[in-house]
């Protein structure tokens, strides 16, 4: 898909109080619906970002009245499966909808016309396996896709509206969706907006968007290999780093401008689809290691727990309690048995607006319940014993090797002394 040519806000605007120069954008409808997607997919910092937002309402008005603002069904209006924020809590989208049923609809929201182009591109990038067809309010074949005001087309219904007040822009070919998502997703980061789930979204179609042939030379969906491949990354990382690769050192890199981060990528030594993801998430200024062990993981989720993340917005820490209560854990043959389980604590843990510790203590129990041979989990080692495990002793001159002896000796005994006690 072509992208469209970069049109400077700075130069667009300079005279924008200039009664000449706002006559001259009203005779510029269709440039100015190229440039609102321009527009929209620039700027990175808040500032830019909240700059950016002032300049869209601009041109909105500017649309408005040269095109004029329609009223559009809802039913008419397909929600964008790659926006980055996904989650709209029930309670925020009943509170919203107070908001519109008091003050009423102050701004129309910005609509995409369902051109072939357009259906074209989602359907390639369905088929990438970037998001999933089956959701809630997204349908290829309605004429008009959001752009900008999925919140009011959320809680729209549930105000009693039947329509909005809707600026159309007519999509010529020049709109790449995942441009725009990877543009507007760096400030909705910065400002703590993301899930971790939506984070792994994204991070997985951006990588398919920057890389689009890692698609055909995996084995298997980008979603399953990229976290393999940045987890494998890591721990190469780490070994190189504990023989004194201070190159390999990710700390340094985190704040490090792009083209140090870029260059650094290139010399790594990893695995191409390693160097991608890492890329991506560097690019964002994420941590790889946080990214690995917190976030991607999230994608293994079974749909009953992503569905509780999309309507309530479940926090991760609860998500990966509740996903304990798998077949295997619970010792039954059938995935679906546990699904039941699982979504009626899910359910009640909503409804009662339990706390971490209190889930924590009823899937402890419901575990022991049905698989009463499992053995009681083992409290974590301390970092201190899994380091010294990890330990490369090779590096070490013969006189630290003795002195690592002696210490290992003492505590030894005092290891000894304490299980004599325990018995």
């Amino acid at each position: 898909m072509p992208k469209p040519q970069a049109i400077k806000p700075s130069a667009m605007f300079a005279d924008a109080n200039q009664s000449q120069q706002i006559s001259r954008l009203k005779g510029r409808v269709e440039e100015l619906e190229t440039e609102i997607a321009e527009l929209k997919s620039s700027g990175s910092s808040s500032q830019e970002k909240a700059e950016l937002e002032s300049k869209i309402q601009f041109l909105v008005q500017e649309l408005s009245e040269t095109q004029g603002v329609k009223q559009i069904d809802f039913k008419d209006i397909s929600r964008n499966p790659l926006q980055p924020r996904i989650i709209f809590t029930q309670a925020q989208q009943q509170a919203f909808a107070n908001v519109l049923r008091e003050e009423g609809q102050l701004a129309p929201v910005l609509l995409i016309e369902m051109t072939e182009e357009v259906r074209s591109q989602l359907e390639q990038y369905e088929e990438q396996g970037l998001f999933i067809a089956d959701q809630p309010l997204y349908d290829i074949n309605l004429p008009y896709l959001m752009f900008d005001g999925e919140r009011r087309l959320r809680s729209g219904p549930l105000s009693g509206l039947s329509s909005l007040k809707s600026v159309i822009m007519p999509a010529k070919g020049a709109i790449d969706l995942l441009e725009i998502q990877s543009k507007a997703v760096s400030t909705t980061i910065h400002q703590k907006k993301l899930h971790d789930l939506e984070m792994a979204q994204v991070l997985i179609c951006q990588c398919a968007h920057r890389y689009p042939y890692l698609k055909d030379v995996l084995d298997e969906s980008l979603d399953i290999e990229l976290p393999r491949a940045l987890n494998t990354a890591l721990t190469q990382l780490k070994r190189r780093l504990r023989r004194g690769d201070q190159s390999a050192d990710l700390a340094e890199i985190l704040t490090a401008d792009r083209s140090v981060q870029k260059e650094w990528i290139e010399n790594s030594g990893l695995e191409e689809e390693a160097r991608a993801i890492l890329d991506v998430i560097l690019s964002y200024q994420q941590n790889p290691a946080t990214i690995s062990r917190y976030v991607l993981p999230l994608l293994k989720l079974p749909d009953d727990l992503k569905q509780a993340v999309w309507d309530e917005g479940l926090e991760p820490a609860k998500l990966r309690l509740l996903n304990q209560l798998n077949a295997e854990a619970l010792n039954f043959e059938d995935e679906a048995e546990a699904k039941k389980i699982r979504m009626e604590v899910t359910q009640n843990a909503i409804a009662n607006n339990w706390s971490t510790q209190t889930i924590n203590e009823q899937v402890k129990i419901i575990l022991a319940q049905h698989n009463p041979s499992s053995k009681p989990e083992q409290p974590k080692l301390p970092k201190e014993i899994t380091a010294l495990e990890n330990t490369d002793f090779s590096e070490l001159s013969p006189a630290q090797l003795r002195e690592c002896q002696q210490i290992l000796n003492r505590r030894l005994k005092e290891i000894k002394q304490l299980i004599n006690q325990e018995s």
